[in-house]
């Protein structure tokens, strides 16, 4: 658990400073705690507000990373992203940000006891991405999610998590009332796959969510239009169900209560999960088989390639917050 902590005590002072670099244009508060360990230890969790209050009200877009403890390339590349975009001040991102165009909020590590222990989940031994409660019509036989036994890995607990919790007041805060016409959200996981799949809702089923259309519209605007062709578009089940999956709650929980608010009746709430395909270098490092982080992160030739890879996706992605849907060609 040490190597753990120092791990999780640089990036907590990686957090530090780039608020300190944002100067006032960047708020940093502790919004909650991780769950408990075995010895009664809670992890602090932060948030980070990156622009003017009113932009975070009005044009908000939203970044998660580390909600499995051991995809720590998920942590970095967010840390990389701020601090690139506030480091150029001259990018067009930065300057929207600046004169109150959008605000960006993020939660740089989520489940940061899960960081300090190296593990998946969380230190009660929930899969917080598991955790939701949502039943999946059909998911795979233990790899979806199960209620055997926190021993073993996908454990769903029993009640929502203090970090599951977090994350719904996030949800609250910043996201249920954003006036913005799209509000979009990437949540960074690493760990499946050869390549980098960009998901939607739903997770649980097969059926298409609510806003299918204008999934599939960004996705031909991000592929066309930005280039970013090397992402695989489309909704989670086109891949894998499972149970419990956090993003699938708050969607349709968003989609619940936006007809009750005028101001965000015509708002679209959407949640996309970035999943970096980190197999793909197994050739370079074999050995990455044996280890407990391996397949969750790039090969170390390949790792600052891999973060650098992502910052004009996420930039892209942020910049919907000022956006009309109809602007998607």
């Amino acid at each position: 658990m040490l190597r753990g902590m120092k791990r999780l005590n640089r990036y907590e002072n990686r957090i530090l400073r780039i608020a300190k670099l944002g100067g006032k244009l960047v708020r940093l508060k502790q919004f909650g705690f991780s769950s408990k360990t075995e010895e009664g230890f809670r992890f602090p969790i932060y948030v980070l507000e990156i622009g003017k209050p009113k932009a975070i009200k009005k044009n908000v877009a939203a970044l998660i990373a580390g909600v499995h403890g051991l995809e720590t390339i998920g942590i970095r590349v967010l840390l990389d992203f701020l601090d690139d975009l506030l480091s150029h001040k001259t990018s067009v991102l930065y300057k929207e940000i600046k004169n109150g165009e959008l605000g960006v909020v993020c939660i740089p590590i989520l489940n940061p006891g899960g960081v300090a222990m190296k593990r998946r989940s969380n230190p009660r031994g929930v899969d917080l991405m598991r955790n939701s409660g949502v039943e999946a019509v059909k998911a795979p036989f233990f790899f979806g999610g199960h209620k055997y036994s926190n021993f073993f890995p996908y454990f769903r607990g029993n009640v929502l998590q203090s970090e599951s919790r977090v994350l719904d007041r996030f949800f609250y805060e910043y996201l249920l009332n954003a006036e913005n016409e799209m509000i979009p959200v990437v949540d960074i996981h690493s760990g499946f796959g050869t390549i980098d799949h960009v998901w939607w809702p739903y997770a649980s089923t097969h059926d298409p969510c609510a806003d299918e259309p204008l999934f599939q519209k960004m996705a031909n605007h991000f592929t066309n239009t930005l280039n970013h062709y090397l992402y695989r578009f489309g909704p989670q089940s086109e891949t894998y169900t499972t149970h419990g999956d956090l993003w699938d709650r708050l969607y349709d929980l968003f989609l619940a209560k936006r007809k009750f608010n005028p101001n965000t009746r015509n708002s679209r709430f959407l949640p996309l999960t970035l999943e970096m395909g980190t197999w793909s270098d197994i050739k370079i490092d074999p050995w990455k088989i044996f280890r407990k982080r391996g397949i969750f992160n790039p090969a170390r030739e390949s790792k600052q390639k891999s973060i650098i890879s992502h910052r004009k996706f996420l930039s892209d992605v942020m910049r919907l917050a000022k956006q009309k849907a109809d602007d998607l060609v």
